[in-house]
């Protein structure tokens, strides 16, 4: 009986220590100064790598800088292939609110993207047949082969609008939200329509990386 009773009270004692013990590690909890994390979405297009660093140890400003990837493609009747792909470069000044671990997280930023343009294939078009298209023997057009390469190198000014959580030992979870404006020329995305000067986009996000 008095074995039973020592062995409810130290696990009585331990039960209520580790409470005590995270308490007291949470209330000595300052906010890392900086962070390395991956982002898909947002506005890295498909994935990026970023860097987070506050103004100083402590501090709810901070800015973030980091590079992105991202494919298109195109597939159509007329066996046209056309692929994208888009290698970004973005810079943020943030804002964080909220408590010691839990922030709502509010940003600014400018997105520049490359976006290099292939289209390969077959390609007929009445407006276009005096360009692309040959003749055969009786003398009816036929759709020509075409290879075309364009670049663009075009910006756009975006907000951050998300959820920052970052755990005891240094993990960090973040998701949101991200619109962004262009606001250079006119390039076309993968399946030819338009992205204009003014046009919206609106891009949901999820990060995982690390606080220290």
């Amino acid at each position: 009986m008095k074995r039973t009773v020592t062995v409810l009270t130290l696990l009585m004692s331990l039960a209520l220590a580790m409470p005590l013990s995270a308490k007291t590690a949470d209330s000595t909890y300052v906010m890392p100064q900086h962070s390395a994390f991956v982002e898909v979405g947002g506005v890295t297009g498909l994935v990026g790598l970023n860097y987070d660093m506050r103004l100083r140890k402590g501090s709810h400003w901070g800015f973030r800088v980091g590079a992105s990837y991202a494919y298109d493609s195109e597939y159509n009747i007329s066996s046209t292939d056309t692929y994208e792909h888009f290698i970004g470069f973005h810079t943020e000044i943030n804002y964080l609110i909220g408590g010691r671990r839990n922030h709502l997280e509010l940003g600014l930023g400018n997105k520049l993207w490359m976006i290099k343009y292939k289209l390969n294939g077959n390609y007929y078009a009445p407006s276009y047949s005096e360009t692309y298209a040959s003749s055969s023997d009786d003398g009816s057009e036929q759709p020509a082969n075409i290879s075309y390469r364009k670049t663009w190198v075009r910006d756009m000014i975006y907000l951050n609008i998300g959820y920052r959580h970052e755990a005891l030992h240094g993990f960090q979870f973040r998701c949101g939200v991200t619109p962004m404006i262009h606001v250079t020329n006119d390039w076309l995305w993968a399946d030819g329509s338009t992205c204009n000067k003014g046009s919206f986009l609106f891009a949901p996000y999820a990060s995982f990386g690390w606080a220290f």
